[in-house]
């Protein structure tokens, strides 16, 4: 598995904005495959947020996280997020996720990055992100889901 900035293989893009749309962006009746590849391809960096973060295996595009700022409008004094972590489905179960967020918290720490927050619908224990140290701050209603916001300090 390698880890690499989407900056650095952008004909990964359109996979990606399909995985996010099926994911997440179908939800919202004004949003599009399209408008979703054109919002990633505005975040293509690799020295500064945002930026996305891949895992692939040769030429196959495994999983996907972003750091971000600002994901949540409840917290404008919360600015550097771990979000839209995604792990194709015949990868799901390999440590893909796992290798990401770790990678990611190591780039977010390179660019002196003191905390890190996300938010995931695992409500009880963080899941993966429990796991990986993330501490619990709240759950709270949002965007019509239920959710607990964690924090990572790095």
């Amino acid at each position: 598995m390698e880890l690499k900035f989407l900056a650095d293989q952008p004909d990964a893009v359109p996979i990606i904005a399909k995985w996010y749309y099926s994911e997440w962006g179908h939800c919202d009746p004004n949003n599009s495959i399209e408008k979703t590849c054109t919002r990633i391809n505005g975040k293509l960096n690799k020295d500064k947020v945002p930026l996305h973060i891949i895992a692939t295996n040769r030429d196959n595009v495994m999983g996907v996280a972003q750091l971000k700022t600002h994901e949540m409008s409840i917290y404008p004094d919360r600015e550097y997020w771990l979000g839209s972590v995604y792990v194709d489905t015949p990868y799901r179960g390999q440590k893909v996720a796992q290798n990401i967020c770790v990678h990611s918290i190591k780039t977010a720490r390179s660019f002196g990055i003191k905390t890190l927050y996300l938010q995931t619908e695992a409500l009880e224990n963080g899941g993966l992100y429990g796991k990986l140290g993330w501490q619990p701050l709240e759950r709270v209603h949002y965007n019509g889901a239920d959710v607990l916001v964690m924090e990572k300090h790095l």
